[in-house]
């Protein structure tokens, strides 16, 4: 009868870990080494290594070995690596790989999978991927980039940042904290971050400076954040000339900067062109350093000259 109320105890324990338990875990539900050798020799608990064992019954999956391989490792040891990436669904990569980081000043032994050894590993560069603790998807793009090509760092950062995983702002500070030689996979991401992106407010801001711009043109005023159906569905233009069926995209550095991003705004524009719409393009640089290079466009599709009101 205790050995089965001891095997509730684990099985609940183990439940939260993917149907793994530690020895430490164990002594701290009661369940003594003389418990312990006796629920591996029924088959009830399989160690999967000096520390960690597995509830009978659990079926195996690569998160749970990369989950017995953290666990093995000690405190403060987290997935890492390609690993890590593949937890966060880094495009490109699969699961399958266990790689494990632990401080620079430990040594543990037994993990099954590759263990990489850390000096500036801190806490903003761990988080959660359900039971499993792993780097930050930040931190794990640092770490794995040198065994990328730029198409796919590219690729993850476009994915990463599209999902929310990654800050492009905070990804860059982290770089900067971490540069230093012998870490070449900070360079191949700064080759493709970037740099200097507004937040979303500026954004907003250059477009009300655009509008400044064609009002103290004298040209009319625009429509802002008007929806426009086309063959794909709805789209939603910054500023819109409907009776000229012009519209006027403003492009900051901050939405329209990655590849995946122009590839989105040329596949949306395409759309609206064969909608009947034509589509006129003006960027920060266009509307800060050459109001009337943007007068000049926009006064030519009204077909007004630049100064005459409509």
């Amino acid at each position: 009868m205790a050995a089965v109320c001891d095997m509730r105890a684990i099985a609940e324990r183990a439940s939260e870990q993917l149907g793994l338990v530690t020895v430490d875990q164990l002594g701290n539900l009661d369940i003594t080494r003389q418990t312990r050798r006796t629920l591996v020799r029924r088959g009830a608990l399989v160690p999967l290594g000096p520390q960690v064992l597995l509830v009978s019954g659990h079926p195996p999956s690569w998160r749970q070995h990369l989950l017995a391989a953290v666990l093995e490792a000690g405190d403060g040891a987290v997935a890492s690596h390609m690993a890590a990436a593949a937890l966060w669904g880094f495009a490109g990569v699969r699961s399958g790989t266990v790689e494990v980081t632990v401080a620079y000043d430990r040594r543990p032994r037994g993990v099954t999978g590759a263990l990489h050894r850390s000096r500036d590993l801190t806490a903003v560069d761990v988080g959660r991927h359900g039971p499993i603790p792993v780097t930050t998807p930040s931190r794990t793009l640092i770490d794995v980039a040198p065994r990328l090509g730029r198409r796919q760092i590219e690729d993850i950062v476009d994915q990463a940042a599209r999902d929310g995983l990654i800050r492009l702002p905070y990804l860059r500070w982290r770089l900067e904290q971490l540069r230093r030689p012998g870490r070449p996979g900070v360079a191949r991401i700064l080759a493709v971050v970037p740099p200097d992106r507004p937040r979303r407010d500026e954004e907003s801001w250059l477009e009300r400076r655009t509008l400044d711009v064609l009002r103290d043109a004298g040209l009319p005023p625009p429509r802002c954040q008007a929806r426009l159906r086309h063959g794909g569905g709805m789209a939603r233009v910054d500023l819109l000339y409907e009776e000229a069926r012009l519209v006027v995209e403003v492009d900051g550095h901050a939405t329209h900067s990655t590849r995946r991003q122009r590839q989105a705004d040329a596949e949306r524009q395409a759309r609206l062109v064969a909608a009947g719409w034509r589509v006129v393009r003006v960027t920060y640089e266009d509307v800060v350093e050459r109001p009337d290079h943007v007068v000049a466009v926009v006064a030519e599709l009204l077909g007004l000259a630049p100064g005459v009101a409509a």
